[in-house]
């Protein structure tokens, strides 16, 4: 069910959560990652909220940046009736904790980074300690950032519908930041840059847009998560023409109607093809635009010497307009063969069904 609002779509997640256990979020991911090996995808950006996608990723086969969620605004007391296991965040992670102990970025097909979940749940003394970890390790970061129109709010002091939250979770709304935009204070706390992913940058204004430039950071964009929870959607096309580097994600199940990427490219060519967007544009989000933005451009994204072998097949579209990315675009649903480092991890009867 679509939320009528960001902070209501927020607070339902809360309730949707309070009866699940570790076990059905290890089911719910080994089931998730199953179906993005059907549907072709060769290379996760996760973020890690419980726990249980590193050790059945790295049995996939996929190639994947896990990057392990951080919330943390002030010292947190539990509400009677909802206690903090039951907040949408489960995986609340603080400074001491194995979240910034254990990381280093990793080798092999699994890396890892860290998520400051957003700029409105994580205290400015913790996103310095974080940038201070990042850098010494040189792990990624990732960020939902500039997601809706009550966050900009929050952080300009107005009323705003994640009062809620902090009211729930226990947290001092005097402790909230302040900035005009969510960019201006990262940009303050010297955490742009490319190792930086910015995820929906919905409310992005033209002056962020120039700071993301300037930063050279990249976003993701998630197209139909927005759409689910109402916040509205990215002016994609100013990213594109400031050289941003845009990937296409899905954000998760519980925004987005699935993981399948085909679904998601549809639905970006929808929705901004008027602006002259095009299916070739969108393909190369899903792809090269995808493995730059998790930064390994220097691995995967496109086919060429030198670069590890993720390859998928899928069936030859059966009407041919003289446009191949539209006709595949239009027609594929799954692949017909997937493999990562040159390991097939699928492999089905050629043509349909």
């Amino acid at each position: 069910t679509r939320a009528g609002t960001f902070p209501e779509w927020v607070l339902n997640l809360v309730n949707a959560k309070r009866s699940l256990k570790k076990k059905d979020y290890r089911t719910a991911a080994s089931g998730n990652i199953q179906a993005l090996v059907r549907c072709g995808t060769t290379t996760v950006g996760e973020i890690c909220t419980h726990g249980v996608s590193p050790a059945l990723l790295k049995q996939s086969g996929l190639r994947a940046v896990v990057y392990r969620e951080i919330i943390g605004i002030n010292r947190i007391r539990r509400h009677r009736r909802f206690p903090l296991r039951l907040l949408v965040f489960q995986y609340i992670l603080k400074l001491r904790n194995r979240a910034l102990l254990f990381t280093r970025r990793g080798k092999g097909l699994i890396r890892n980074g860290l998520s400051p979940h957003a700029p409105y749940t994580v205290s400015k003394e913790l996103l310095a300690k974080i940038r201070q970890r990042s850098r010494k390790r040189n792990l990624p970061l990732a960020m939902h950032v500039a997601e809706s129109r009550d966050e900009i709010r929050l952080l300009q002091k107005k009323h705003n519908g994640l009062e809620k939250l902090y009211a729930l979770a226990g947290w001092d709304r005097d402790r909230a930041p302040s900035a005009a935009s969510p960019f201006e204070y990262l940009k303050d706390l010297d955490l742009l840059d490319p190792n930086f992913l910015s995820v929906h940058a919905v409310q992005a204004t033209e002056s962020d847009i120039h700071l993301l430039k300037r930063a050279g950071a990249p976003v993701a964009h998630c197209p139909r998560s927005n759409r689910e929870t109402g916040v509205g959607a990215m002016p994609l096309r100013k990213f594109m023409d400031a050289g941003i580097i845009v990937g296409l994600g899905t954000d998760s199940l519980a925004s987005s109607p699935s993981l399948n990427l085909w679904d998601e490219m549809r639905y970006a060519l929808k929705l901004h093809g008027n602006d002259g967007i095009t299916a070739r544009d969108i393909l190369g989000m899903a792809t090269t635009g995808g493995a730059k933005a998790l930064g390994l451009k220097k691995e995967t994204g496109t086919l060429e010497p030198g670069k590890k072998a993720d390859i998928i097949a899928v069936p030859i579209p059966e009407r041919n307009t003289g446009d191949c990315y539209a006709d595949l675009l239009r027609e594929t649903e799954s692949c017909i063969m997937s493999m990562v480092n040159g390991k097939i991890l699928l492999k089905t009867e050629f043509g349909r069904g």
